[in-house]
């Protein structure tokens, strides 16, 4: 489970340290940097996958270094740290980049384990490239810190493991005629676009993956009962679902409304975008972290809260969710569920952005108090 993050200069965020737990919610105004801790956890997956830093790539599109820094302000670098628990252990990785090179950290309960630096004297490699998933290939890059290199090589594989299996859906998406950069196990985006052209669409991706799973589930029963809750979880917001086999290599999805079947693509921005968070939120593995960019855009209040209720029980899975949101609905919907019990209140944090003095600060909010919750909106 992510528990700590730690931003320098990266966006709209000078400096930033969070707390997680496993509910998590970013409320605020309008560009103070909620987005940023969601792209900063981003890019590291995307940069760690390709073994490079990578700005623009199937997540997101950042620009370069001068459009990342704070205020534009290439001289001193950009750095995340994150700290996640695995096993009963805290594993942590830092990276800083700046115009001179990159710095990486992996540490084990706070101590540092093994390095890389670009910068370092005699380094001849290209400043940009990363080592950790070279090291924990078992290859030797960088420099161990420790006494037993085979066991820190083993953690650097379940940190990337971690990183792999996170899920990120970035909001205003939905199902559309152009690319969607996701990524949540088999079949990866990048098996559909190599199979069906760049321009495969959501509907046909998550096709794909759906019909995957229903074949997996024949000889993994467990993976049914999975199948289960996501239909139920779907019919709760109104729809159903329906994966189908077209000509070639194409899959598409039809959503049944009030029993007419409507193609995806057609149907209702509200549904469409709740869609993508359901299935891939429901068919993540347990351990994974599901972040989601505003899932209560374009619905009706009521489905506002039902989406609330889904995502608690995602946490309950064995799952921590990250999301950021502008409702009043999903704050006060999951204030209810921790004084009905229904959530631990130790498992939920919520944290408001604001700008004071142009700097970004992150206060956190007591779910449970009604009045603080309302005045976050007046």
């Amino acid at each position: 489970m992510l528990e700590h993050i730690h931003l320098d200069n990266f966006k709209a965020q000078q400096a930033a340290d969070l707390d997680f737990s496993k509910i998590n919610v970013l409320t605020g105004f309008n560009s103070t940097g909620k987005t940023t801790v969601i792209q900063a956890l981003a890019f590291v997956k995307q940069s760690l996958q390709r073994r490079e830093v990578s700005f623009n790539d199937y997540l997101l599109r950042l620009g370069d270094l001068r459009e990342v820094a704070y205020r534009h302000d290439t001289s001193t670098p950009i750095g995340i740290d994150i700290a996640v628990r695995i096993d009963g252990e805290q594993l942590g990785y830092r990276l800083s980049v700046g115009e001179d090179g990159v710095e990486e950290t992996f540490a084990v309960n706070g101590e540092d384990a093994w390095r890389w630096d670009s910068r370092a004297e005699g380094v001849i490699e290209a400043s940009g490239r990363l080592f950790l998933p070279v090291a924990a290939g078992g290859y030797g890059a960088g420099t161990y810190l420790t006494d037993d290199p085979a066991a820190t090589v083993a953690r650097q594989k379940k940190l990337l493991s971690w990183f792999e299996n996170a899920l990120y859906l970035s909001s205003n998406r939905g199902f559309t005629k152009y690319n969607y950069p996701l990524l949540a196990g088999n079949p990866t985006i990048e098996d559909i676009s190599n199979r069906a052209g760049d321009a495969s669409a959501l509907e046909e991706w998550l096709s794909n993956l759906i019909i995957y799973r229903i074949n997996e589930s024949k000889r993994y029963p467990e993976m049914q009962k999975r199948l289960d809750v996501m239909s139920e979880r779907l019919r709760m917001l109104g729809v159903e679902i329906s994966p189908y086999v077209m000509s070639g290599p194409s899959v598409v999805i039809d959503l049944a409304e009030d029993g007419m079947w409507v193609s995806a693509v057609n149907s209702g921005y509200g549904v469409n975008q709740s869609v993508a968070s359901v299935v891939l939120g429901t068919l993540s593995e347990p351990g994974s972290l599901v972040m989601i960019e505003e899932p209560e855009t374009h619905l009706h209040p009521r489905y506002q809260r039902t989406m609330t209720r889904i995502l608690s029980d995602m946490a309950a899975e064995g799952k921590q969710v990250l999301i950021t949101s502008h409702s009043d609905h999903v704050l006060h919907t999951l204030g209810g569920l921790v004084k009905d019990g229904d959530v631990a209140r130790d498992d939920v944090s919520v944290y408001h952005f604001e700008k004071r003095d142009r700097i970004t600060h992150a206060d956190v909010v007591d779910v449970e108090d009604d009045n603080a919750l309302s005045a976050l909106f007046e």
